[in-house]
C-alpha cells in the first residue's frame, strides 16, 4: 500500500555507497599520487546500465572529465563512475583525449561500455596526467570490485586529495511501506582561507525513478544545499556530484511529481545537507558550522538569497565570536538581498541545533543572558533561524565560523 505523508525519518546506516544492494566499489594506488601510497584511484559501479544524475561546477571553464559525462549521460543512464585523485585533469591540453582513453581502457578490463562510464578528477593543477598508472591499476580496480563496505572505504581514500580520512555516509528510509536506501562517498575540505579544494560526491541508491525525474530530483536538492553554502574560497572546475539509481528497492517507479517523489527528493536533500554539515565540520579543527534557515518566504528565491548571504556575513561571524551579535545586524545584512523585509513581523532565533533562542520577535528586541552567549561563542554549531511570517518558502544555508 503507498502512504500519502512523507516520511521524515531517515535512519544513518553502514554501508558507504554499497549500502543499497546492486552498487561495488573499490579503490587502488595506482602511482598517481606519486609523494604517498594511498590510493588514488576508485571506481563505483552499478551491476547493470541505470539511470543516473550529475551536478557540475558551476565555473564557465568546465574540466575534461565534465565535459566526458556530460557527453556519455547524454541519455540519462550510466553504470559507472571513475576517479583519481594525485593530479587534476583540468586545464591540460589533451584532457579530453586523456580521459577517454581512460574510459576505453576501464572498458577493455571490464564488461562496461565506453559511453556508460562517468568520470571525475581531483588533485594538483598544472602537472602532466599520464596514462601508464591507470593502465596499472584500473584492471586491479575493476577485479578488485565488492558489494561491501570495505570496497566503499577503499574508494573513499581513492578520492582524497587534500583531505584527512576516507568519508562515506549512508541512510535508510522509506517510500511507502518500501525501505529504501541511499549512500554516499566524498570529499571535499571546506576552509575559511581562499581555496580550490574539489566537492565530489558519489550517491547511489536502490530507488526506482526515471532518469529525468533523478535529475530533477538532484538539481533541486544540490540548489537547497551546496549552492547554499558560503566559504570564503572559489569553486573547483572538477566539481561533481552524481547519482546513480538502480531502482532495486521495488518502490512503485517515480515518473512525475507526485507524493513518493516528494518523499524521494526529502530524503535525497536531507542526505545532502548532513553532509554539507560534516564538510563544514570536518574541513578544519577550529571549524565551527553556521547553519541559517530562512522560513515564512515569499518565494523560494528570496529564501535561498537570504540563507546564503546569512551563512557568508563575515559582519555577522565577527560580532558573534565577540559576543556582539545584535538582532538588527541580522535584518539589514537581509536587505541588502530582500529590501522590503517585514521587520514588524519577524521573528528570529538563535542557538543551538537542541535549543533555540529567540532575540526579535513582532519587532521587539529580546535580550540573550549572559551564559547563552557565552554559549554561542563557545558552541561547535550556531543555528540560526528568521521567521519573516510573509510566505510558504524557506531554505537553509550553511557557513563557517572561525576565530
Amino acid at each position: 500500500m503507498r502512504k500519502n505523508a512523507v516520511n521524515r525519518e531517515l535512519i544513518e546506516i553502514p554501508g558507504g555507497v554499497c549500502a543499497p544492494k546492486g552498487f561495488f566499489a573499490n579503490g587502488v594506488h595506482c602511482g598517481i599520487e606519486k609523494q604517498s601510497k594511498k590510493r588514488d584511484l576508485a571506481l563505483v559501479s552499478a551491476d547493470w546500465r541505470c539511470p543516473t544524475a550529475c551536478v557540475f561546477s558551476e565555473q564557465s571553464a568546465q574540466s575534461a572529465p565534465a565535459r566526458i559525462s556530460k557527453k556519455h549521460l547524454k541519455n540519462g543512464v550510466a553504470r559507472a563512475i571513475l576517479i583519481n585523485s594525485g593530479v587534476a585533469n583540468v586545464f591540460l591540453e589533451d584532457g579530453e583525449k586523456i580521459g577517454e582513453k581512460i574510459c576505453r581502457i576501464l572498458a577493455s578490463t571490464s564488461n562496461i561500455e565506453v559511453n556508460e562510464t562517468l568520470l571525475a578528477s581531483t588533485g594538483r593543477v598544472g602537472e602532466p596526467l599520464h596514462l601508464q598508472p591507470f593502465e596499472q591499476g584500473i584492471p586491479l580496480l575493476s577485479k578488485g570490485l565488492v558489494d561491501s563496505e570495505e570496497g566503499s572505504f577503499a574508494a573513499a581514500e581513492g578520492i582524497m586529495s587534500s583531505d584527512k580520512v576516507p568519508r562515506q555516509v549512508a541512510f535508510s528510509f522509506s517510500l511507502g511501506d518500501i525501505s529504501c536506501k541511499i549512500g554516499a562517498i566524498y570529499k571535499g575540505t571546506m576552509r575559511v582561507a581562499p581555496n580550490m579544494a574539489t566537492t565530489i560526491v558519489v550517491l547511489t541508491t536502490d530507488v526506482n525513478i526515471l532518469p529525468e525525474m533523478l535529475q530533477k530530483a538532484l538539481t533541486s536538492a544540490v540548489n537547497d544545499t551546496f549552492n547554499l553554502i558560503s566559504i570564503d574560497g572559489i569553486s573547483s572546475p572538477n566539481d561533481m556530484i552524481c547519482l546513480m539509481a538502480n531502482g532495486k528497492a521495488g518502490n512503485y517507479r517515480i515518473f512525475c511529481d507526485d507524493t513518493e517523489y516528494d518523499k524521494f527528493l526529502y530524503a535525497l536533500r536531507e542526505v545532502l545537507a548532513e553532509i554539507c554539515r560534516r564538510m563544514i565540520r570536518e574541513g578544519d579543527a577550529e571549524n565551527r558550522l553556521i547553519e541559517c534557515q530562512v522560513v515564512g518566504a515569499r518565494s523560494k528565491q528570496i529564501a535561498r538569497a537570504l540563507a546564503k548571504r546569512l551563512a557568508a556575513s563575515s559582519n555577522l561571524k565577527r560580532k558573534l565570536i565577540n559576543g556582539e551579535l545584535d538582532p538588527t545586524d541580522l535584518v539589514f545584512e537581509g536587505s541588502t538581498v530582500a529590501p522590503d523585509l517585514p521587520f514588524a513581523q519577524m521573528r528570529i532565533s538563535i542557538g543551538t541545533k537542541e535549543k533555540l533562542y529567540a532575540v526579535l520577535d513582532d519587532g521587539q528586541r529580546l535580550p540573550l543572558s549572559v551564559d547563552t552567549v557565552r554559549m554561542l561563542q563557545t558552541s561547535k554549531e550556531i543555528h540560526l533561524r528568521m521567521d519573516l511570517n510573509a510566505g510558504n518558502f524557506g531554505a537553509t544555508g550553511y557557513g563557517c565560523l572561525t576565530p
